[in-house]
């Protein structure tokens, strides 16, 4: 049976996996993602786990079949090259490149790395079997990926910097009233804390310890669930900005499946139930949400991995 690495590169840790034809890994490690080098640098330290990944599958990367990876930031997968990673402080790398010759001249497969989830989900997770698919994942920011008959939109799709709100709340991009400013992780813990200001009498304050600081993605929905007004109101309008952004998607792409990863994703159906209702409310028609499956992402944070190994798979085909 052939087998693929798969490298999931994150502003924090690089994740790689040995993974067989059926997406099953064989072997995976993490390390910590260097911080403040070179794309060179950077190249050899993921090398490095990738090889470590190999032997404890026992085998070496001479001997895979392909290599693909997964990154943050504007990639140019057709030339192998991140044109822009904020996280990584990176600018027209050449990572494909780079990782090659590390590797001894394997070829490499570059993709978004939402994207690259996105693509995990479609060929072994929520979206399996689907022709068209979304996968939105609520983090620090919010990633997008759209698979389409089997191939990602390269560097399209940035959905997360859609405008919600006109002259709205700033984002990280630099522009004001992005989807993610918004509907990510992290604006809804912002969101979360200024509740807890306007309202010291919330359940949000005992729920957290009394230190702002400790307020998670889940910490609203708790508070939501015992019946805290503050909470009720927190959760309620960060559903409506979930739904704005993802409406649109849905009015522009008409999928067959939306999934969402993301640690927020664990609510379930208390986030599934009403985000379709609200998507069915706000789409062009209600039937462009009665035809899409709205899914939990099945993977988690073996997509990276699963996805990225699944670019070099299809490189071989």
């Amino acid at each position: 049976m052939k087998k693929y690495c798969g490298i999931d590169l994150g502003g924090t840790n690089i994740a790689a996996g040995i993974v067989d034809e059926e997406y099953h890994i064989l072997a995976s490690v993490s390390a910590p993602t260097p911080k403040g080098v070179d794309g060179k640098t950077l190249a050899a330290a993921i090398a490095k786990t990738a090889r470590e990944a190999a032997g404890k599958a026992g085998t070496t990367i001479g001997a895979l079949d392909g290599v693909g990876m997964g990154a943050p930031g504007y990639i140019d997968s057709e030339r192998g090259i991140n044109r822009f990673s904020g996280n990584l402080g990176l600018t027209d790398d050449p990572m494909a490149e780079n990782l090659s010759w590390c590797l001894n001249g394997v070829p490499v497969r570059l993709g978004n790395d939402a994207n690259v989830a996105a693509y995990a989900e479609s060929i072994a997770g929520a979206s399996r079997g689907t022709r068209r698919s979304v996968m939105v994942t609520l983090g620090t920011g919010i990633g997008v990926g759209v698979i389409i008959d089997g191939s990602d939109c390269g560097m399209a799709a940035e959905g997360g910097h859609m405008v919600i709100r006109v002259d709205g709340r700033p984002c990280s991009c630099g522009h004001r009233g992005c989807f993610e400013a918004y509907a990510s992780a992290t604006a809804l813990i912002l969101q979360t804390r200024e509740a807890m200001e306007k309202h010291p009498e919330s359940l949000l304050w005992q729920l957290c310890g009394g230190d702002p600081g400790r307020v998670n993605g889940k910490t609203p929905f708790d508070g939501r669930d015992a019946g805290d007004a503050a909470a009720t109101t927190v959760v309620e309008r960060y559903l409506d900005y979930l739904a704005f952004g993802i409406s649109n998607l849905i009015d522009l792409l008409e999928p067959d499946a939306v999934v969402i990863g993301g640690g927020i994703c664990a609510q379930g159906d208390k986030l599934l139930v009403p985000l379709k209702e609200r998507c069915r409310e706000m789409v062009y028609h209600h039937l462009f949400a009665d035809r899409c499956r709205f899914a939990i992402a099945e993977l988690g944070n073996d997509a990276g991995i699963i996805g990225a190994a699944g670019l070099a798979m299809a490189a071989k085909k």
